[in-house]
């Protein structure tokens, strides 16, 4: 069987081949009572770390599974991309929209994802561990073997700061309705690091654009028309995905 018709688990830790790993909860109540996979079975592993494995099942109890680490697939599912694309983006008041940004760009790619706490935020409190298992989910289904870095509630300031001290020089764009805006096109720089802001529905406060502007940082433009967060967080993605894609094929 083939590791691209295989199932894919996620496990915190893995070992080396050889060794006997024990997947347990959500992961193995899905391998054994919903798929009903059962010892003899081959799966796929991965920490989100960069780590890959194929397994084999080598018991299987209603609660737990024994699985055998066998062939490092790591190499086979690395990411090709040589740039890293975070994303800050507020999260709306009807939290299914925010979910469904949040899995749409773990299949598109992204390293990093930040809840903006903005100044019109429409939510000042989110449930990170339900945000953990629908990255993890995406991951999985999009065979991503390095899961984004997620960070809680951060003021967009404070967020750009942290960016900003990590790696001086690095790229931030915010998504702005301006008529003086550019677009994305126009200011990212191919091939490089970047961040991209996504405000609330009523947008950033201006005092939050004066101060994002006295950090250098750009403001871009998504088109002509005012998008929901979710459809813009999307838009930028894609759009630094496609830039890249693009500048390396001319």
């Amino acid at each position: 069987m083939g590791v691209n018709s295989l199932h894919w688990y996620y496990l915190a830790s893995l070992g080396k081949t050889g060794d006997v790993v024990s997947l347990t909860g959500d992961e193995w109540h899905h391998a054994y009572h919903v798929l009903r996979l059962t010892t003899g079975e081959p799966i796929i592993l991965t920490d989100g770390k960069g780590n890959c494995m194929k397994g084999m099942i080598r018991s299987a109890s209603k609660h737990e599974g024994q699985i055998e680490l066998a062939d490092d697939l790591h190499a086979e599912f690395q990411n090709p991309r040589k740039y890293k694309l975070s994303i800050g983006i507020s999260p709306t008041k009807n939290i299914d929209r925010t979910e469904f940004a949040i899995e749409k760009l773990v299949e598109l790619g992204v390293d990093e994802i930040c809840f903006l706490a903005c100044r019109h935020a429409e939510r000042t409190h989110l449930r990170i561990d339900r945000i953990e298992k629908i990255i993890i989910a995406a991951a999985k289904q999009s065979r991503k073997i390095f899961f984004p870095r997620l960070i809680d509630l951060t003021p967009p300031v404070q967020y750009v700061n942290q960016k900003q001290t990590e790696q001086p020089g690095i790229q931030v764009l915010c998504c702005h309705l301006d008529e003086s805006g550019k677009s994305v096109a126009e200011n990212y720089l191919y091939g490089q690091d970047v961040v991209m802001l996504i405000g609330p529905e009523g947008g950033f406060a201006d005092e939050e654009i004066d101060a994002l502007t006295g950090l250098a940082v750009k403001m871009v433009h998504l088109g002509p028309f005012r998008l929901r967060v979710e459809t813009a967080a999307i838009t930028a993605c894609a759009d630094i995905h496609l830039l890249n894609e693009l500048n390396t094929k001319t």
